[in-house]
């Protein structure tokens, strides 16, 4: 019917118009043509459901899913219009969902019908464009020639149902539903649901006005609408009778002359200022690889026109350049093997990590220099100034400040730390993360720690708490942004004479973040214009068991935000330390009956080690100020015991010699370890390694293995005379020991654990380390419980699948944005 009305030859010639489409969420069309009469257009095929799928599985969306999907579907509508194509048939058939990302899809025949003067001609033959729950009054009026303005009412009575629960207007037949279409006006999306926020539900409104005047001008102005930070509290609900709609007309009317006085200030500077957002697509065989360790895995330049981004290469890495403005993505020379890249202040240089080395290349590509080489792995690389970089080690515990132009460096040690920010007035650190979840500020000159607490707003938060979270950022000397546990970014007002913070906000949720240090994939350029990677949480994840040549298999216990987990002697209990809303909690899960009890609660909590009998836990707390060594009965109701308490520095339980009793706790700021007898109060500690880190004892007691920082050597020693050192492996690796002559050790990049043969009498290695297990997956340390499970394998936990990102989401003016909410919940 489709090619008599319009012709074959112009369809597919429509069809190859609306194949030059590209973007993150339109569903692209690879090819088209004709056989024996017949038309086809090829499509990839899409995993997942249609939101009409879901709109039948479940009726009414949470209102975060509803509005990223209608702002996911805004992008791809905003991108089409701009080149000059209009959907006209946007329904939740035609927005697919994959992993829960939108794809609009269909534009083709629409578009076709339309470009080829075919409307008036279909509607004789009975044909339509558009269906009747969601089509315009224009176009049910027959109009020719409808503009963008369509696919924002159709999109806006998409939204409508799926805040709802139903479209705008229903009727038995489509005649009926076309004339209330045409005559009358929808019930408030807010009486239907109060929770709504009352001013995303005016924005849905605004988008099904009658008159294509009185609606949003583009799909843009709708998302902005969608996502203002306006839209966060919503009012109690008007009561609207069932008089006629006349009424309900003078409802609407004083809801959107009042919604006009509040926020016409907001929307003449989104109109100006705040482009909409939009998704950057990479190609799937340069997708952005996120490390499955702690650095960041894109930077954006100072004027958000372009990223750098890390991509995976075969057995290596590589960094690629995408423009922000265009649809150039292509690999920048000599960064192969690099990771952790940093675009210069000026936009022209990129200083990046390549295995132990820092190095600054052009933009353009070219020849990499080295401007640092040594043993420490960096987590951290920052530019400070427009000439001069910082680095801070995998360990939190050395930062370098580098001037690749003077060809100067200074290094010094400091307390643990992970920060991406120097603050030159104060002469510290901004940190957070690693161990040290809260913000705080360290002065590497003197070494001292100073929390940033909460003041009171009068809202009803209790002053003097800590601020949670990582990725601390100081912006405007006055505002605080940063990723929460629960991978949100926040922001907070912030004092610095009085290192105070005020009341947080949620802005964005969703973010990608890796394990451990809580980094997140997210970037703010100078311009205020941020970009980021959604999930999946890399810290979400099952605790599985790995026997040698075995599949993974789940334990019995849900997934979560697992830190720190050891398993029980008698391999029946699971204690996990999980990182909760705001403060880290220990868990004991019973394996066997599925059943867990919570325990210690705080800001931090850290190791758990069972006693050798199974008949109580050590663990380490921090609050900021000192670290407590604490002694646990599951299932008693009596407080923990004190083992002993110092000022915090850094230290933490590391492992359990079973055959003395002894508990070994490593300092990360003085790589010292010390062993402390945790059956007694008040015990004295006594230094037994230096210059060391990921230290373990053998289940007999006699051997010690652990890293010689300075080299980088894994190595055995006895103990505890410990007067030779037994070489194992060259490189950082963290080990767990099977039994007293099997040593099982865990090695980045791929990642994968290698067994190696131990002399129990020598402690020399048998032969070479062996494979035993990989698992892209495997997340960093934690990585596995101390304790071998039944089968003589590990405990440990298998991080999400999702190792790579096929887009970045791009939020121009952001920073503006921030700075109202921020200063909604915090008036002077």
């Amino acid at each position: 019917e489709l090619a008599a009305v319009i012709g074959a030859e112009r369809f597919l010639a429509e069809i190859t118009t609306t194949a030059a489409l590209a973007h993150p969420h339109i569903l692209p069309l690879h090819d088209s043509g004709a056989a024996d009469g017949f038309l086809y257009y090829v499509m990839p095929y899409v995993e997942g459901e249609s939101l009409r799928d879901r709109l039948n599985r479940e009726k009414q969306l949470p209102v975060a899913d509803a509005v990223r999907i209608a702002t996911e579907a805004a992008g791809a509508l905003d991108y089409a219009h701009r080149h000059g194509v209009i959907h006209r048939d946007i329904k939740p058939e035609n927005i697919l969902l994959h992993d829960g990302r939108a794809l609009v899809a269909d534009f083709g025949i629409a578009l076709a019908a339309s470009r080829a003067g075919g409307g008036a001609r279909m509607t004789e033959t009975g044909m339509s464009l558009g269906t009747p729950h969601y089509m315009s009054p224009e176009q049910a009026m027959g109009e020719r020639d409808p503009d963008a303005r369509c696919d924002v009412y159709a999109l806006g009575a998409v939204t409508y149902e799926m805040l709802t629960g139903e479209p705008p207007f229903t009727g038995p037949t489509a005649q009926a539903i076309i004339a209330k279409v045409m005559s009358s006006h929808p019930e408030p999306v807010t009486t239907l649901r109060p929770t709504v926020p009352g001013g995303l539900g005016v924005a849905v409104l605004t988008a099904l006005q009658k008159l294509p005047a009185d609606r949003f001008a583009t799909a843009a102005e709708f998302a902005s609408a969608l996502t203002m930070p306006g839209t966060g509290t919503a009012p109690s609900a008007p009561k609207v009778s069932s008089r006629p709609w006349k009424q309900l007309s003078a409802v609407l009317g004083i809801l959107l002359i009042g919604y006009a006085i509040v926020t016409t200030p907001l929307w003449r500077a989104a109109r100006t200022a705040a482009p909409a957002v939009f998704d950057v697509g990479l190609p799937d065989s340069a997708a952005l690889a996120f490390p499955g360790t702690n650095h960041r895995a894109f930077s954006v330049s100072p004027d958000a026109d372009f990223l750098a981004y890390t991509v995976k290469r075969n057995d290596t890495t590589e960094i690629w350049y995408r423009s922000l403005t265009d649809g150039v993505v292509q690999p920048i020379p000599g960064t192969r093997g690099g990771t952790s890249p940093r675009v210069s202040p000026a936009g022209r240089r990129l200083a990046f990590q390549q295995g132990n080395r820092i190095l600054l290349v052009p933009m353009s590509g070219g020849q990499p220099r080295i401007l640092v080489e040594g043993h420490d792995v960096t987590t951290i690389l920052e530019w400070v100034s427009p000439t001069r970089l910082m680095t801070i080690d995998d360990d939190g515990k050395l930062v370098r400040w580098l001037d690749p132009d003077a060809g100067q460096t200074a290094a010094t040690e400091i307390d643990l730390c992970q920060s991406i920010q120097w603050l030159e007035p104060e002469q510290a650190l901004l940190c957070g993360g690693t161990g040290s979840d809260y913000a705080h500020l360290i002065e590497p000159k003197t070494q001292a720690r100073r929390l940033i607490r909460t003041r009171s707003t009068g809202a009803g938060d209790s002053a003097g708490a800590v601020v949670p979270g990582a990725d601390f950022r100081l912006i405007d000397d006055r505002y605080l942004v940063y990723l929460s546990p629960q991978g949100e970014i926040r922001a907070t007002s912030y004092d610095r004479s009085q290192r105070q913070a005020g009341r947080s906000v949620a802005l964005i949720g969703g973010i990608r973040r890796e394990a451990i240090t809580s980094t997140g994939q997210f970037d703010i350029a100078a311009n205020g214009t941020l970009v980021y990677a959604l999930g999946p949480d890399g810290e979400l994840g099952r605790m599985v068991r790995v026997g040698p040549g075995g599949p993974a298999v789940p334990l019995p216990i849900e997934a979560g935000r697992f830190l720190r987990f050891d398993l029980s002697p008698d391999r029946r209990f699971l204690a996990a330390v999980v990182q909760g809303v705001g403060s880290q909690q220990l868990r004991i899960y019973d394996l066997g009956g599925g059943q867990r009890q919570s325990s210690l609660q705080g800001p931090w909590v850290g190791q758990p080690l069972w006693s050798p009998d199974g008949g109580h836990l050590i663990i380490d707390t921090r609050d900021g100020v000192r670290t407590t060594l604490l002694r646990v009965t599951p299932g008693s109701p009596l407080p923990p015991d004190t083992v002993f308490s110092e000022p915090d520095q850094g230290s933490r339980v590391g492992a359990y010699d079973y055959m003395r009793q002894l508990a070994l706790i490593g300092n990360s700021s003085k790589r010292i370890f010390r062993t402390v007898n945790p059956t007694r109060k008040s015990a004295p500690t006594d230094t037994v390694l230096r210059d060391a880190a990921f230290a373990t004892f053998s289940p007999d007691g006699h051997w010690l293995a652990y890293v010689i920082v300075s080299t980088g050597q894994l190595v055995v020693t006895p103990f505890p005379r410990q007067d030779r050192r037994i070489p194992l492996w060259g490189e950082f690796a963290e080990a767990i020991w099977l039994s007293p002559t099997s040593l099982l050790f865990w090695n980045s990049p791929n990642p994968t654990w290698y067994q190696i043969s131990i002399n129990s009498q020598t402690g020399e290695p048998i032969g070479k380390p062996e494979r035993w297990w990989s698992d892209p997956r495997f997340s960093d340390t934690p990585g596995w419980s101390h304790r071998p499970s039944h089968d003589g394998g590990i405990i440990y936990k298998q991080g999400p699948e999702q190792t790579s990102a096929a887009y970045l989401r791009v939020v121009p003016n952001w920073v503006a944005q921030m700075k109202r909410a921020v200063d909604q919940a915090n008036p002077p």
